[in-house]
Formats: structure tokens, sequence, C-alpha cells
């Protein structure tokens, strides 16, 4: 019988000799029993361990089996195939499918022999719960080392382990110190604060990159693309900058069908939190700047195939609308978009998802007759001149209030700025004589930046003095209202993401009132009925306007529609 060796040994602290004993355990068994061995047909993993199925000497002894190169595998014992019961039994499957026998020596188990079976489920379990005490082991020492202020291995951009303590030899004559502390990389940190700043003033991940490898910045791990996007939004995420090196935050599962491994989030009450003040490299207001905008920039996806791994912008509607109202309408039956769905003359608005099919909501209405109505609308009941003159006067009341106590503070501030000058002028004499030393170069140096920041101060505080704010009078009001669809449509972008902020999304409800009902309640004849649409809005009104001045927040007002209103709101509807 021609037969095939398998042997492996799972770590690097192993030593490699475990292969050599395996091989010759195997070749005796051949030996005893009459087996052919072929040099070609002996397969070897090292340094892998027995949890992984992609290991390359398995899977070419898979191949070989597939291919019946030879008809049994033998292997010193059922742990060398896998530590995991679920992936050994499966290879047991695949050679008895591939007509292929499984000899484990040391376990005396042949996978022919119908007696094996409970030997292999038993072995099997055995060398499963082996690896899972191995690994709470491991666990439990590298807890230990990060309880005592040493690295676990973790290997981060910004940072370098240098090894303290006492040097020793181990049982094998390698030299090993006590452990290994992490210290910030001044280089590393430096481009960290760099791509921080970058990202809080609103250059986007992909010109940060792109810069990065223009000036060929090297990566931790000297990767051959470079710096990428994955890699710098990592950088922007690792709370470790802010010295938050908690503990048991995430682990490693398995796929029990590839094998693949997922990093998820362990439960609250088994995280550590170790907090490195040493490690810090970002401090906390930059940190929240960052994520703020991460925050702001959900949602948003590629803004061309070509480029989906480099640029991402928001939805083109949500940050340039072309009218007054895109993006800002929405179908009350399906809760979908209301998009421009004809282009024409001035276009006309109606339900997407209706366009597609998925909703009933049919109902089309031009796009210059829906802005007309709602902007009257916003100007007879909200936008009114009385109330824009009441919200300026609250303006101009508060901001008084507040320039109140400008001149205290404007005092207060000039107090300090006269003794940080004396102390300073102080520091000078002391120099004069020939007292220099560090210590008073650093004072003088601390003295005169806080001379610089108070100077600051009272020259801002003394501006807003100057210039607090003042209420317009009501004609400027007047004027600017009279034509206020002309001037929101100067700026239409700016109009649509104001009007966006003030009416929050638009609801717009068919109404199918049947004809008889129309007929009944206004009279005239009933082909001229068509369907109609009622615009409801939640207004955000400001919190300037009393109640009394403001009335109710929910403006929902229906008071009738022309004579032929066809597919147009009511006039008075909003």
């Amino acid at each position: 019988m021609k037969a095939a060796i398998y042997a492996r040994y799972s770590s690097e602290n192993q030593s490699e000799k475990s292969i050599d004993d395996q091989i010759r355990v195997c070749k005796n068994y051949c030996k005893d029993h009459d087996i052919t061995i072929c040099d070609e047909h002996t397969y070897i993993d090292e340094a892998l361990s027995g949890s992984l199925l992609n290991r390359p000497g398995l899977q070419a002894l898979d191949k070989a089996a597939e291919n019946k190169e030879f008809e049994a595998v033998v292997v010193d014992d059922l742990s060398r195939l896998s530590r995991s019961n679920h992936q050994m039994l499966t290879l047991v499957l695949k050679f008895n499918y591939y007509q292929v026998k499984l000899i484990s020596v040391s376990d005396g188990i042949v996978t022919d022999d119908e007696n094996s079976k409970l030997g292999i489920q038993m072995r099997g379990l055995i060398n499963e719960l082996y690896l899972d005490d191995l690994g709470k082991k491991t666990m439990r020492g590298l807890e230990g080392q990060k309880l005592r202020g040493f690295s676990a291995g973790e290997n981060v951009y910004g940072y370098c382990s240098k090894p303290v303590g006492e040097l020793r030899l181990d049982k094998r004559g390698k030299a090993k110190y006590e452990g290994k502390v992490h210290k910030i990389n001044p280089e590393e940190a430096e481009v960290i604060r760099r791509i921080f700043n970058e990202f809080t003033n609103g250059n986007s991940i992909h010109k940060i990159a792109t810069k990065l490898n223009e000036e060929k910045i090297p990566t931790k791990k000297l990767m051959h693309g470079g710096w990428n996007i994955s890699t710098v939004s990592r950088i922007l995420k690792n709370e470790k900058y802010i010295g938050k090196w908690d503990w048991r935050k995430y682990k490693n599962v398995r796929d029990p069908m590839t094998g693949k491994k997922k990093v998820i989030p362990r439960p609250t009450k088994d995280l550590i939190p170790i907090y490195r003040e040493d490690l810090v490299i970002i401090n906390k207001e930059t940190w929240e700047k960052a994520q703020k905008r991460w925050q702001e920039l959900k949602g948003t996806w590629p803004v061309s195939k070509k480029k989906k791994t480099f640029y991402q912008q928001k939805s083109y509607v949500h940050t340039s609308p072309n009218h007054l109202f895109s993006g800002l309408m929405k179908c009350k039956t399906c809760g979908g978009a209301i998009v421009l769905i004809s282009g024409k003359g001035t276009g006309y608005y109606g339900c997407y998802n209706a366009r597609r099919k998925t909703c009933t909501n049919t109902l089309a209405i031009p796009r210059k007759r829906i802005e007309e109505i709602i902007i009257n609308e916003l100007k007879d009941k909200i936008l009114t001149a009385d109330n824009l003159e009441y919200v300026y006067k609250n303006v101009e009341k508060l901001s008084a209030e507040g320039f109140n106590e400008v001149p205290e503070l404007v005092k207060k501030k000039r107090a300090q700025y006269d003794k940080i000058q004396q102390e300073i002028q102080n520091y000078l004499n002391f120099i004069k004589v020939g007292n220099l030393s560090k210590a008073v170069s650093e004072a003088l140096t601390e003295a005169e930046k806080r001379n610089e920041e108070l100077t600051a101060e009272i020259g801002s505080l003394e501006f807003q003095k100057d210039n607090s704010f003042k209420a317009p009078p009501k004609e400027w009001i007047n004027h600017r209202l009279e034509n206020l669809r002309e001037t929101l449509n100067k700026n239409t972008v700016s109009s649509s993401l104001a009007l966006k902020e003030l009416l929050a999304p638009i609801s717009l409800e068919p109404v199918l009132t049947r004809e008889s009902d129309f007929y009944q309640l206004f009279g005239g004849n009933e082909k001229e009925f068509k369907p109609y649409y009622v615009a409801h809005t939640k207004i955000r009104t400001l919190a300037l306007l009393d109640e009394e001045q403001k009335g109710s927040n929910w403006y929902q007002w229906r008071r009738g529609w022309d004579s032929n209103p066809g597919t147009q709101l009511p006039r008075s509807t909003h």
C-alpha cells in the first residue's frame, strides 16, 4: 500500500526537530506494516496553528488525495491534522470520500476500522479542549503583561516597543527581557498629528493619503502600495492616540466553514480600561473635532466608480441642490423622495417610487408652481415684517445684555496684563545683573507668551464692544421681503440649505376626493375636478419668538384651492 506522511508543528517557539521526529515515527510504523512511503508525498507545515485550514502542506495533501496519488495518510497523531474538532472530522470525511484511509500512529486509530469512530470523536474533543485551554492561558499571560504596563504585542503606527527589565536566558538559551514597553516614535507621531490636523481642517482622506505618498513618508510595515484610504481611516479612529489602551475590547471569531477570522466587540463587562497618559499623541479637542467630522461624513458614497476606493463626498443633492426644494420633499404615501420626474417647461415634481412602479402616487406638480405657493405661505405666515423685526430686536437685546459684562472683563484683563508686564520687567532686571539660568529663561518665555494672549483677548473684547449688533429698520426688512423668491433664487444652494433647516421634510399627501364630493361642496361641473396635493411640514420656529408672537410650531392650512387646480397645490396649503 502506498501512503503519504503529514507533519506539523504550531509555533515558532517549538523546535523544528519536531517535524523530523514525527516523520521518523510515521516511517517506522510504515516499515513495520509493509507500507510504501515516497519522499514526494511527505507534506509538512511549519509554525502554523492547527486551527487553520489554509495551510500550504495540508492543501497540497488534500489535492494529491483527491487525485488518488496514494491510498493512505499517516500522521503522528490526529492533532497534527487539526486542533479543531469540526475541521478534523471534516478532513476525515473528505479522506473517506477519496477512499484514502487515515492512520494516526500515537492514537492507534485507522479509519477503515469500524471501531475507530468513537476514538476519532474522543481524540478530536480532547484536542479542541487543549486548544481552548491554551488560548485561555495565553490570554491570561497577555492580560498580566498589560496590567503591569508592558506591551502585549500591539504594533501601532506612532509607537515603538523597547525591551525593559532584566535580561535572562530562557530554556532554549535565547535572550529574553522581562517585557517590552511602548514609547512614542517622534517622527511617526508628527505624521499622526498632521493627519488629524488636515482632516479636521476639511481635507479628504484621499487627499491626505496622496500627499503622504507624494512626500514618500513610509508606513509602519512599509506596505507596497504606501498610504491608502483604509490606513488613514484606521489612524483617525484609533483611540490609542488619546491614551485609551483598553484591553479585551474586541475578540476574534472564526467562520467554521471558511476558517476566516472576524473581529467583533466583546461585552462591556469584559472590558479592562487602561489609560496611558505617557502615550497621548492627540489632544482631546482635536480628537473630538475629528470624530465630529466622521459623523458629518456618514451616509457618503463614491462620486465615481473609477475612484470609489479613493474619493468620497456627500450626495450632490445634499450639498449642491439645483432648486429651492431639491431633496426636501417626501411622498406621504410611501415615504420615498419627491423628485423632478419631467423636464418639460420648468419641470414637474413627482414620486420617484411611482416611476419605479412601487408606489401608487402618480400625481405630478410643476416646480415653479410649488415654489411659488410654499414661499408665499412662508412669507405670509412666518417671514412677516413684524416677526423679523421682533427677532432682530431680541437679538439686539440679548447682544447688549452679553456686552454689559465686557467692560468688567476688559478691566480684569488689563489688570492681568499690567501684572505680567511687571513680571517680565523683573525677569529682565534679574538677567541684567548676570543671573541668567535655564529656569529664568523658561519663565520669561512663558510670561511673554501669556502677555501676547492677553493683548489679543483685550483687543477682541474692545472690538466686540464697539461693534455690537444693531437691529435694522423695518423699512429695510420690508424691502428685502418684497421680492423674497427672486432673492432666494440668486443663490439657490445657500437658500435651499436654509429652507431645509427651517421647514424640515415637506410631506406631500395626494388627495383623491371623489368627484361627487367636490360637486356637492363647491358646485360646478364634475368633469373639472382633478386630484391635488396637501403639503405638511413642521416649522422650526426661532426660539426668539415667544409663544404669543409665534403661535404653534405646527402649521397646516387648507382653506381651499383654485377653481382649476389640476395637479397644483392648494394656493393656501402649507
